[in-house]
């Protein structure tokens, strides 16, 4: 018998301290990770945009400078006459257009100054083209046109206008030049702050990690210390225990043996590991000796515990036979891989023993039964001849001499008749009595307690066409039980809330299925009883109101026979005037029964 043993310790090292170091060191790098990348891309896009600032207030400052330079050369050519001086006009012209475009590209891609490029490309044009006409008309001699041009001042209003212009791009790229630098210089701040503020909280954890590390190592040799001791304490109580015990490893090669199973099986510690279990472990029919499959084998093809059909024998080494009981178990890993089996066995030579003594004792009492059962029936029918007997002569006698016996004699015969009657029903009820007492219940098959229902008030129609009875009945199941005995049961309940009935009888069979058995209910709404007689009348030959009702009080004690013979329990519930209920158990039928 194994030792009674509770494991305190759990043999396994948490490993959550490390794995949340790791986690929050790797959320420390990501977070700097992230932050410098953002950094970077934010003074990547700071530098960009410094440049195209840069770029913008130089385009601005040429174009204004291409313009005066233009009207320079117009001014010239316009005092001389001389076409060399049109040449900083003509390379405006030209380069103007590009310097436009530029800015309109910068300013499309970068940051809004809320410019009216547009209106520079407009005023522009207007000045070239105020430049262009005075050349051409001075070229065709008109000199008044060309005075009436410069007199009239325009074109120094188009210059103001787009020098004003120039000089807010000019303003804006500066700004935005100054902002740019300034959070360039911010990011770089930040990032410094967040790398030693990085740098810093890993040292820490690294710290702890090391010292959570270090107390890990030092906990798991001392579980590894432990679980050696362990390992050697079952060794030690598997060798001690009174049942055989074998491991194998997944090609079923033994790996261990205990003492009683090597003088179960006559092999040796030695000779045995490293065997293969079907050469150790042989096992066959007790009774056909046809070899049994061995359980470590389908254990280790199924991964499923097994257990040894009934009436197996092992063949020892040395050929003798032993009746033996053996389960198997597959053995796995943490996870969940199999390892190998472990099989553990037992010599029930002396229960095989007591079974078959047991067998023979039960089938002596059968036969006991049937010879009970068959003098019960020879002697009511032994009893049942000078009955009839006894019945024929009085009602002949009363018939023969009807008119010379008087009243007195005519009294007495009845006597004699009655007597006879209730002597013949208390013979039938003991016959009931007995057949209840003496059945197999073991051989019983699947019932529907509808149809025996049916049986019984079909047996009893003569009563409930008497009484008028209204009986109901909710849908009943199916039970393993013999037809005879619930014909009988429900009969006797149901006949017996029909003889103390009132007026209007109404009787109803219930069904409740609780606590794996069924509840079988039989309610009327007769005289009742008092509740302290519900337990005194299912004992033979209780009778609890003499001779104003028929009967011999046998019937409800049969009732408790039969149901007591099918494990179940009857009682009885009621009340004075209102009526009775009896309830009787029986057990659920096993699934994969036949309805």
């Amino acid at each position: 018998m194994l030792p009674n043993m509770k494991i305190e310790k759990q043999y396994r090292v948490s490993r959550l301290p490390e794995i949340v170091m790791l986690c929050i060191s790797l959320l420390v790098l990501c977070t700097i990770a992230l932050f410098s990348y953002w950094n970077i891309q934010f003074m990547e896009a700071a530098s960009e945009q410094r440049s195209i600032s840069r770029e913008m207030r130089y385009q601005s400052m040429r174009l204004l400078s291409m313009l005066v330079d233009a009207e320079t050369g117009q001014r010239g050519f316009l005092l001389t006459g001389k076409e060399q001086y049109l040449e900083p006009y003509n390379h405006a012209v030209l380069e103007i257009p590009r310097s436009l475009e530029l800015l309109k590209s910068l300013n499309t891609s970068s940051w809004d100054h809320g410019l009216d490029l547009r209106r520079l490309e407009q005023l522009t044009s207007a000045k070239l083209g105020e430049l262009s006409d005075s050349i051409e008309l001075h070229r065709s001699g008109k000199s008044s046109e060309v005075r009436s041009i410069l007199d009239s001042d325009r074109g120094k209003r188009l210059m103001d206008q787009i020098r004003m212009i120039c000089n807010g791009i000019e303003e804006g790229a500066q700004n935005d030049l100054i902002s740019f630098v300034a959070a360039q210089n911010d990011s770089t701040t930040r990032l410094r702050a967040v790398s030693m503020l990085g740098s810093s909280v890993l040292f820490v954890f690294l710290i702890i990690s090391a010292v959570v590390i270090s107390r890990g190592m030092v906990r798991r040799e001392s579980l590894y210390k432990e679980s050696e001791i362990a390992k050697k304490l079952l060794k030690t109580t598997l060798a001690g225990i009174a049942d055989g015990v074998i491991a194998t490893g997944v090609n079923g090669m033994i790996t261990f043996i205990n003492p009683v199973a090597q003088k179960l099986t006559g092999w040796s510690k030695e000779e045995a590991l490293g065997r293969h279990i079907g050469e150790v472990f042989p096992i066959v029919n007790e009774t056909t000796q046809i070899e049994v499959d061995n359980p470590v084998e389908k254990v280790l093809a199924e991964g499923i515990e097994v257990g040894l059909a009934d009436h197996a024998n092992l063949i020892s080494r040395d050929g003798n036979q032993l009746p033996i009981d053996d389960s198997a178990a597959p053995l796995k890993d943490k996870h969940g891989k199999l390892i190998g089996a472990v099989l553990v066995f037992r010599d029930i030579s002396m229960r095989r023993y007591s079974e078959r003594q047991l067998e023979e004792a039960a089938a002596a009492l059968r036969r006991s039964n049937e010879e009970l059962q068959q003098f019960v029936d020879s002697a009511a029918h032994d009893l049942r001849s000078p009955l009839n007997s006894i019945k024929g002569m009085a009602e002949l006698l009363s018939w023969k001499f009807s008119g010379q016996l008087g009243e007195k004699g005519e009294e007495l015969i009845s006597y004699i008749t009655k007597g006879v009657g209730r002597m013949t029903r208390l013979l039938e009820d003991l016959l009931s009595f007995a057949r209840a007492s003496h059945f197999d219940a073991g051989s019983a098959k699947p019932l529907a307690l509808k149809d025996v229902l049916t049986v019984s008030l079909s047996n009893l129609s003569g009563e409930i066409t008497e009484s008028g009875a209204t009986i109901t009945s909710d849908p009943l199941p199916v039970v393993a039980a013999h037809e005879a005995h619930m014909v009988q049961l429900l009969q006797n309940l149901i006949g017996n809330a029909l003889k103390y009935r009132n007026p209007h009888p109404r009787i109803h069979v219930s069904a409740e299925q609780k606590n794996q058995q069924w509840i079988i209910g039989v309610r009327d709404n007769g005289i009742g009883m008092d509740p302290a007689y519900v337990n005194q009348i299912f004992k033979p030959f209780e009778r609890l109101h003499g001779e104003e009702y028929p009967g011999s009080g046998i019937g409800l004690a049969s009732c408790r026979k039969i149901v007591e013979g099918y494990g179940g329990h009857i009682w009885a519930e009621a009340e004075p005037g209102k009526g009775s209920r009896f309830f009787f158990t029986l057990p659920i039928m096993e699934e994969g029964a036949p309805p």
